[in-house]
């Protein structure tokens, strides 16, 4: 490109930028907690937190420093989960945990100012803040999944324009590609591009934006008329861009999801990722095939630690059946992350389907568990057990395809389970 990027503002919006607080001292920073630690290391902390009555953390062996920050970030963002979850009101509180923490230059390159976590380092943070707040997360893993596809596209005028102020915290972006993964897959695309001279013309809509009507940008992917696909950058004031009000949703209203739609807006070539090309998805980061499966295990400590406190004092088949919800959670939170040890191995297969799908099983299994273990009291909309329950069922439908869901229905019918291949192809 022949001249510089400036679609967006210098400074964020006065509503969307999150300020650092006077009193975020007493949270140490993950990404000073992590200076000097070496990837080996890492997997030290790879064993769970304690879960039984007397269990030690086994964390704490290798990495105190780290296991520290990652449990005071899912402690304060524990404390605010409930109370943002009943209002459906955006987490501006928690947010800000995460601005104290260093979050949001977590993923981004280091050349642009960031940190660039590796995945297992990724999936670590992601699963600690799951345990604290799923609405904040989905945030994050949004936001997280745009910055990365600006950052591994070629188009070096908007990666060097939007990633500083990414890191920085600048600006807010989330993205809208659901279009072109798990939505609306049959007929028409939903969101279509149409070339106009040196611009695209878009309509439709994107079905699912998370965190839309507080986004500066959107990275959103549509369809050409020959069937080729674009991803671009998509500011949410050009005209012809609407957001649809948040969503009314079953749990995470506090995630303010919102429809966005395209009403023949036009869009320079200077804010396209990628293409036009057959599949605009198809260079994704190493890690997003496990990013699913890392929340729903952070929600499934919540879960297990909610059992384990219910089901003392208890005896015989309640405290057996807590123990063993407690050594399931245990099993697949180790599976994932041997799992995530491979992912920087081109000449494996990595099973990340299979990991989605046992995730999925055991967050069923734990929401069961925690309502029952609760008793009337976790059916009480204060509590943290009915919201639990509910943010579970969001991993059924979350970036599911229709080979995890096959598998999760098979296994909670006791059938044989479909072939399918790995999300990782």
């Amino acid at each position: 490109m022949d001249h510089p990027v400036r679609f967006f503002p210098t400074t964020g919006h006065p509503l969307r930028r999150v300020e650092k607080s006077s009193d975020s001292a007493p949270l140490m920073s993950i990404a000073s907690a992590w200076a000097g630690v070496a990837t080996t290391s890492i997997r030290g902390h790879l064993s769970s937190p304690a879960i039984l009555p007397g269990q030690p953390d086994r964390r704490t062996a290798t990495m105190p420093s780290m296991t520290t920050a990652l449990d005071q970030l899912t402690d304060k963002l524990t404390r605010l989960s409930t109370h943002f979850d009943m209002l459906g009101e955006w987490p501006e509180a928690s947010l800000q945990h995460l601005t104290d923490a260093g979050a949001w230059a977590w993923i981004i390159p280091e050349p642009y100012g960031g940190l660039e976590l590796d995945p297992i380092s990724q999936l670590l943070v992601y699963e600690a803040i799951g345990a604290g707040c799923m609405a904040t997360l989905l945030i994050l893993t949004q936001r997280d999944g745009a910055c990365e596809l600006i950052a591994l596209a070629d188009n070096d005028a908007l990666k060097n324009e939007l990633l500083p102020r990414l890191a920085r915290n600048d600006l807010m972006t989330s993205v809208g590609i659901s279009q072109l993964t798990t939505s609306n897959q049959t007929g028409k695309p939903a969101l279509t591009a149409e070339p106009v001279g040196d611009e695209f013309r878009l309509k439709g809509f994107m079905p699912w934006v998370t965190g839309a009507e507080k986004c500066d940008f959107v990275v959103t992917g549509a369809v050409l008329p020959d069937d080729r696909q674009i991803l671009a950058v998509v500011p949410l004031d050009l005209p012809g861009v609407q957001v649809d009000p948040a969503m009314k949703l079953m749990a995470l209203e506090s995630s303010c999801t919102s429809e966005v739609y395209c009403r023949d807006v036009l869009l320079k070539r200077d804010l396209i990722l990628v293409g036009p090309a057959e599949k605009a998805l198809a260079r994704r980061s190493t890690v997003k095939p496990l990013v699913v499966a890392a929340s729903g295990i952070g929600l499934a400590q919540s879960m297990i630690q909610l059992i384990v406190k219910q089901a003392v004092g208890t005896d015989g088949p309640l405290k057996e059946m807590a123990e063993e919800l407690a050594a399931r959670y245990e099993a697949v939170r180790e599976r994932l992350f041997k799992v995530a040890e491979q992912l920087n191995d081109p000449n494996a297969e990595v099973p990340t389907t299979e990991v989605r799908v046992a995730v999925n099983d055991l967050l069923l299994r734990l929401a069961i568990g925690s309502l029952t273990y609760a008793k009337g009291s976790g059916f009480i909309r204060q509590r943290n057990a009915q919201r639990l329950v509910r943010e579970a069922m969001f991993f059924l439908v979350w970036s599911a395809p229709d080979n995890v869901r096959a598998r999760t229905l098979a296994g909670f019918l006791n059938t044989p389970e479909p072939e399918s291949r790995s999300m990782s192809h």
